[in-house]
């Protein structure tokens, strides 16, 4: 019967095997370089749920109990935001109704009407070269908001305070003892098919460093089974080896464990502040969650146990042929098929019903389940493939001969970048499919009119004629004005009725607009075809969503259409929007469903800067307003999805290059220990005069031919994930689009590993096939 003790001496055993003699603590710290590396990555994935959950606590902190403001608030807020080159500026207004009211996350005080407090990145804008553009719109700057207000070091956030704010307006929140009393509020998320790409990208960077930490604890498993072999051949039982061997890999595998978490520490403080796809984290949120933490703590080692004594089964049955050396048994293909068809299975289960983020634990475990069974596949697919191999130079034999001995150590060295390139070619695939249908979908049949510059600036209508007057002069001094257009406008609504757009001018403005015999104010007239509007119809208008913060909300106005409506005998278009009825002042359109618009033609002299010129002249005259260069035929809502695809594509392919080069960096350490394995046969052929050119090519050969068996496999499985992907994101109706440059660069970089590696081992393997290898005491 087995006791405590005799697991104890048999552990510390393996141990003592690990660190006994000078080349087993080289084999050591590779091995616990490799899990070290894997842990410290695996813990910094760990901490995504908490730096998303710091980052929405943080956020929701800075808002107040909702629309109903009682009278227990002590102060008001209200969100508001400005652009300024591509870059969204979000704010808040703060108003305190009472001396003593809660002060916002990140202030000593709350700003005064007129103040503003500013985040730090949003400082550094404003002191730094383009900070003149910047500053109309934040003349007095007091204070910077600490990092317990800001959702990310870079974050560009300011708060300004008001006293105009209105408590029954919906746009207003309060706050009556501290700020964040209704967290909850809404953040700009991605949508069903950006999750699905989301999941499928980190799918296929986790899985790959998994794989990696496992073929690192089996460095030197042949030596390591000879060793053991031997041992078994002396009279040890079959549960003692695989004791020593626990003992062996526990080594490795704690000290790898102790590094990881000295480098994810370290990797944290470097990567406090650091910029990534314009996303940058505070040290403090970049906590593992402790369960996740714990998991991959006890999870690595349990791994490397368990990894180690399954590949001891021949040692054990049949320990005489290991320590010969005689060539392994073929492997068997059907249980081999098990993860990568039950993957496949439940993807086609959720390609048959995906339609919420709900099936995402589904799609992410069948991922999973088709990754993992890339490296449990691909011994298999090298075996069968070097072993129908024949003839070929003198360098080719070497190379085939010695993979077809033993293919498993060259197959586990590429596994790691077998899972990759199937991630990222399913992350390519899926992509280029959704573009392509996105673009499908937002490019008309007809043709396309070439595209022409405009702007426009909009807010809620000022009483002062005279106001008008300054905003209209203030744009027509910018340059690269040919023309200004300021109208007042408004838009009717209702259940019945097409949302149509009133134009509101006097009679001098809508005769350089309008064809008419002549004009009276209180007459409204139609261009032909244009208006839904009957004459002596009431109808609801559009309240002005401009300033809403700053006012009473109240119900949506009603206005009468005019009874006597005249037709126009030219159409004509304000902006880019048809205008369903023009109308003169006295037609009656209540004010508080008007707005001011300014229309802007631009002529090809206008300054790359003119969008923000055009800002600071609406923030000097509107405490809400749009501003902005649009191109006619664009879509925004379209380039915001573009900009979210493009956004997750970049950071997924930067994090699987950086995967990438990661593994090449085991593929080194596994070339040049194959090497040291083999010192004795490359000595002697050194001896008998094989030239080192011949063995550097056969090396070269040695280290392509599992790799090119990979990147094929790895090719059809990610084709085949990323169609599957498509598909469930009802992407691939119009076909499937496969991005054969990606994938080109892909198979270039997995060439240029093959060579770089090569060229690292060349030392190794020119000392190794000196003669003096042969000496032996």
């Amino acid at each position: 019967m087995t006791t405590a003790q005799d697991w104890m001496r048999d552990l510390a055993f393996g141990l003592r095997l690990a660190v006994t003699g000078r080349r087993a603590w080289g084999r050591l710290v590779v091995t616990a370089a490799g899990v070290g590396l894997g842990v410290a990555l695996l813990l910094a994935a760990a901490s995504i749920p908490n730096v998303t959950s710091s980052r929405d606590v943080r956020f929701d902190a800075r808002w107040g109990a909702g629309a109903a403001v009682g009278d227990d608030a002590s102060v008001l807020v209200a969100e508001t935001s400005t652009q300024f080159r591509e870059e969204w500026v979000q704010g808040v207004w703060v108003q305190n109704l009472r001396p003593d009211g809660p002060v916002a996350p990140g202030l000593r005080q709350n700003p005064r009407p007129g103040e503003v407090v500013v985040s730090p990145a949003l400082q550094e804008i404003l002191s730094g070269p383009d900070g003149a553009l910047l500053q109309p719109r934040f003349p007095n700057v007091v204070g910077v908001i600490a990092d317990e207000g800001l959702i990310a070091p870079n974050e560009l956030f300011f708060y300004a305070g008001t006293d105009a704010l209105s408590p029954q307006s919906s746009s207003v929140s309060g706050v009556a003892d501290h700020f964040g009393e209704a967290p909850g509020h809404s953040r700009t998320t991605f949508s069903t098919d950006e999750w699905l790409m989301l999941a499928l990208g980190l799918a296929a960077l986790l899985v790959p460093i998994v794989v990696y930490v496992a073929a690192t604890t089996r460095l030197a498993e042949t030596a390591r089974q000879r060793r053991l072999s031997a041992m078994r051949l002396v009279g040890a039982g079959g549960e003692q080896i695989r004791r020593m061997a626990a003992g062996e890999a526990l080594a490795g595998a704690l000290l790898g464990v102790v590094l990881g978490w000295a480098l994810f520490v370290l990797g944290r403080t470097l990567a406090s502040g650091v910029t990534v796809v314009r996303t940058a984290v505070f040290e403090f949120d970049i906590t593992p969650v402790w369960w996740l933490a714990l998991l991959v703590t006890a999870g690595i080692p349990a791994v490397a146990v368990v990894v180690t004594i399954g590949s001891l089964a021949q040692a054990i049955a049949d320990p005489l042929d290991v320590t010969r050396r005689t060539v392994s048994r073929r492997r068997r293909l059907g249980w081999r098929l098990v993860p990568l068809g039950l993957g496949l299975l439940g993807l086609l289960a959720v390609t048959a019903g995906f339609d919420s983020v709900d099936d995402l634990p589904l799609f992410v475990v069948s991922v999973v389940l088709v990754l993992v069974g890339i490296p449990v596949l691909l011994p298999w697919c090298v075996e069968r493939a070097v072993g129908r191999l024949r003839g070929g130079s003198t360098a080719w034999q070497l190379a085939i001969g010695r993979l077809q001995l033993a293919s498993g150590p060259a197959a586990r060295s590429v596994s790691a970048i077998a899972v990759v390139v199937a991630g990222v070619i399913a992350l390519q695939t899926l992509v280029a499919t959704v573009e392509a249908e996105r673009a499908d979908r937002s490019t008309p049949r007809e043709a396309v009119q070439p595209a022409s510059a405009e702007g426009r600036i909009t807010g809620e209508r000022p009483a002062d004629a005279a106001e008008i007057g300054r905003i209209e002069q203030e744009v027509r001094s910018l340059p690269g004005i040919d023309d200004v257009q300021v109208a007042t406008t408004a838009h009717v609504t209702g259940k019945d009725q097409a949302t149509g757009k009133l134009l509101i001018a006097d009679c001098a403005q809508i005769a350089r607009l309008l064809s008419v015999p002549d004009c009276r104010d209180g007459d409204a007239f139609v261009p032909p075809g244009r208006s839904p509007l009957r004459p002596g119809e009431r109808v609801e208008l559009a309240e002005s969503s401009f300033g809403m913060e700053f006012r009473a909300s109240t119900s949506p106005p009603a206005w009468d259409v005019p009874e006597s409506v005249r037709p126009a005998t030219v159409p004509f278009r304000f902006g880019a929007e048809d205008i369903a009825m023009v109308l003169t002042p006295a037609a009656g359109v209540p004010a508080e469903a008007q707005n001011l618009e300014a229309y802007i033609r631009l002529n090809q002299a206008a300054p790359n800067d003119l969008s923000d010129r055009l800002r600071n002249v609406a923030a000097a005259h509107f405490a809400d307003y749009s501003a902005l260069i649009t191109t006619t035929g664009n879509s925004s809502a379209a380039a915001e999805e573009e900009s979210a695809v493009a956004a997750i594509r970049a950071a997924l392919l930067a994090g699987a290059l950086l995967t990438f080069a990661l593994i090449g960096c085991s593929l080194f350490v596994s070339a040049a220990e194959q090497i040291q394995e083999r010192r004795r046969p490359l000595a002697v052929l050194g001896a008998v005069g094989v030239p080192r050119r011949t063995l550097r090519r056969s090396q070269l050969l040695q280290n392509a031919v599992p790799m090119l068996v990979a990147t094929a496999l790895a090719t059809v499985v990610g084709m085949l994930l990323g169609t599957l992907t498509a598909v469930a994101t009802n992407a691939g109706r119009e076909g499937i689009v496969f991005d054969l440059p990606g994938m080109l660069g892909l198979f270039a970089f997995a060439a240029a590993a093959v060579l770089v590696v090569t060229a690292l081992t060349l030392p190794t393997l020119g000392r190794a096939a000196h003669p003096t290898g042969l000496r032996t005491e």
